[in-house]
């Protein structure tokens, strides 16, 4: 008993040690995972056909040049419109400094414009800061695509292995959990990607009857704005507003209060995200949107991910203590 102890304190001591070791990279180690169990049909899917080991690869190669071409897609479309997006930026400011002169005096409005040059300058600063970590961010797409691929090929073979050593009664927890698990992750990333997919397309025909042209722009800021919950569309409608307002356009600010906000940004955010997640995730919605904000918080850009998961779990383990606990008292009587 003495030996084996010893033994598993040594396992877990080299992968305390290892995580340490890569820590910086561990984040990316997490993300891999998380969305490989995700995937992981899609690789079911291809070994119709092929081996195991290339329905591992072909499923990995398939999500990055998916996440790839969104990523590029989105850049290109902030890019082609960059001078557009600081004209507008300006021109909110120029009218706020307007307004500002008017209605409290020019000290503040000086003030204001003061504020906006110092935001304008540390996004300079921090444009400079992200591309001296280009490299480290090439090293961490490189980390990603094979971490993506090993937990795809040999995932579910580890997870058995280690579930089948589990005593007996353990491994009903721990698969329990692991459900609980998988279906959360479902709902983190599934749901969030068809979210935003579905505000995309239903930015269009708004921004169109909008009339600022842009409609690909603005309906791509709705779609990234959306994968931020609650907050995250309602920016957008707000921008603009603000923008309809500094132009001089109410008619362009009404649709934006009382259509773009509703349709574009409520109906997605409040009847698709909870519909969608109420189907495989156990856990209510709002208890979803705590463990987003709470992780990002806490943990980081990893913590959008760990956050709804740990509360997940959480409330798993919570039922099967009552369980337990409901079970003993059975046993008692």
């Amino acid at each position: 008993m003495t030996h084996d102890r010893l033994t598993l304190i040594l396992v877990f001591a080299v992968f305390a040690v290892t995580a340490l070791a890569f820590w910086n990279l561990l984040w990316v180690v997490v993300i891999a995972a998380s969305l490989a169990v995700v995937i992981l049909p899609l690789k079911r899917w291809f070994c119709r056909w092929v081996g195991e080991e290339m329905a591992s690869l072909l499923t990995a190669v398939a999500v990055f040049l998916a996440l790839t071409v969104a990523v590029g897609f989105t850049i290109a479309v902030l890019a082609l419109n960059a001078d557009y997006l600081a004209g507008i930026v300006q021109g909110i400011l120029a009218w706020i400094g307007a307004e500002g002169e008017t209605a409290v005096g020019p000290v503040q409005s000086a003030g204001i414009a003061a504020w906006a040059g110092e935001q304008v300058a540390r996004f300079g600063d921090w444009a400079g800061t992200f591309a001296s970590e280009v490299p480290m961010l090439v090293i961490d797409v490189i980390v990603f695509f094979l971490a993506l691929f090993m937990f795809v090929f040999q995932g579910e073979a580890v997870a058995a292995e280690v579930t089948a050593a589990l005593p007996a009664r353990l491994r009903a927890t721990v698969e329990r959990m692991t459900a609980t698990s998988v279906d959360t992750l479902y709902a983190i990333y599934i749901v969030h990607v068809a979210t935003a997919v579905i505000t995309f397309f239903l930015a269009i025909p708004f921004f169109w009857l909008l009339g600022y042209d842009h409609i690909i722009f603005f309906s791509v800021m709705a779609g990234i704005f959306q994968l931020i919950p609650i907050l995250g569309p309602s920016l957008i409608m707000f921008f603009i507003g603000i923008h309809a307002l500094s132009l001089g356009d109410v008619r362009g600010a009404a649709l934006a209060a009382f259509i773009g906000y509703p349709i574009v940004c409520a109906f997605p955010d409040l009847y698709f995200r909870p519909l969608m997640m109420g189907r495989r995730a156990a856990i209510h919605p709002v208890i979803m949107w705590i463990g987003f904000f709470g992780g990002l918080v806490t943990m980081g850009i990893v913590g959008f991910v760990l956050g709804p998961l740990f509360l997940a779990l959480a409330v798993a383990g919570y039922r099967i203590f009552i369980e337990e606990m409901e079970d003993a008292k059975g046993a008692e009587v």
